[in-house]
């Protein structure tokens, strides 16, 4: 998993470190970081996308 998180440019990297694994609401990311809740949601969603996309090319490999 740290693997793939650090493919993640900075700012995805730390929206996804506290939404899901600190597991901090939308409101307090925004109070740390002064980005607005919306650009984390979208940060969020193309993050994950991102990570998705790794995990499936590292499953393709693993198993070639």
């Amino acid at each position: 998993v740290a693997k793939l998180l650090e493919q993640l440019k900075p700012a995805d990297r730390l929206v996804i470190q506290m939404l899901d694994l600190e597991q901090k609401t939308l409101i307090e990311i925004s109070q740390l970081t002064g980005m607005s809740t919306s650009l984390i949601k979208v940060r969020a969603f193309r993050a994950r996308r991102k990570l998705q996309k790794l995990f499936e090319l590292l499953q393709k490999k693993e198993r070639t």
